[in-house]
């Protein structure tokens, strides 16, 4: 493990040196480049020195404390450059199968859009494509891809992570918070529904502002609010207007 020292020490050399030139991002960015391939080669020499369940090495050398808590502590420097599934999902290859790559990807994920409730304020709900873009660009160098998105999305329901993946009719894939209730949301909307009738009605971007969320998730809300008979439309030139749905009650009069 002494090659994995000294470059353990030249990437805090390099950490060192690109945070000591006064924040310049050219320099900072060509330096992380630098501290990537360097913490990437540690980690190949870490694999091939996987151990097997016997605590012994591939090449037959027994496992040190030191090699343990070298692993371990690449580990927590791959996880906070948010590069911690790189190494899980080679590993996962030869222990258990990629499924297990995509368990820990669901979880992350989860934890991801838990943090700093996310999801709540995103109402409960956000597209594939936000998720994606947003998960991504918190993670770095290490970025997932489409597919990967689309697996992790089957475990986070095998799992019970409290999100599972829902399809509107009209296509559109969004994550999902598992206590979001449809019928308090169409009361929602319908409330509003209520507070604009006097201006023509309402609608997506109006919504979309009110709630805080995309036009498209405004659109799919109104739209299914409407399937459940809490609204009723009206498409003129201008775009599709909602309105609360009087023909339920038979009460026109506001």
């Amino acid at each position: 493990m002494t090659k994995n020292k000294l470059r353990e020490k030249e990437a805090k050399r390099v950490t060192d040196e690109a945070f000591a030139d006064g924040g310049d991002v050219e320099i900072l960015m060509k330096e992380a480049t630098e501290l990537v391939k360097i913490i990437r080669r540690y980690a190949a020499t870490l694999e091939r020195k996987q151990r097997d369940e016997s605590g012994v090495y591939s090449d037959g050398k027994k496992v040190s404390e030191e090699d343990e808590a070298d692993a371990a502590r690449l580990g927590e420097m791959l996880e906070s450059m948010g590069m911690a599934s790189a190494l899980s999902k080679k590993q996962a290859a030869g222990g258990g199968g990629k499924g297990v790559y995509y368990q820990t990807l669901a979880r992350q994920l989860c934890d991801f859009l838990r943090h700093g409730n996310r999801l709540i304020e995103a109402g409960g709900m956000m597209t594939l494509t936000d998720v994606y873009c947003l998960f991504n660009r918190a993670r770095g160098t290490n970025m997932i891809a489409p597919e990967d998105l689309l697996k992790a999305l089957h475990w986070m329901k095998e799992l019970n992570l409290g999100m599972s993946k829902r399809e509107f009719p009209s296509g559109v894939v969004v994550i999902q918070d598992d206590s979001f209730d449809d019928d308090v949301m169409a009361e929602n909307l319908k409330k509003l529904a209520f507070d604009s009738e006097g201006k023509g009605g309402m609608m997506a971007l109006d919504v979309s502002r009110s709630l805080k969320v995309s036009a498209m998730l405004a659109t799919e809300q109104l739209l299914n609010a409407e399937r459940m008979g809490y609204l009723c439309r009206d498409v003129t030139l201008e775009g599709m207007r909602f309105f609360p749905n009087r023909f339920e009650t038979g009460i026109f009069s506001q």
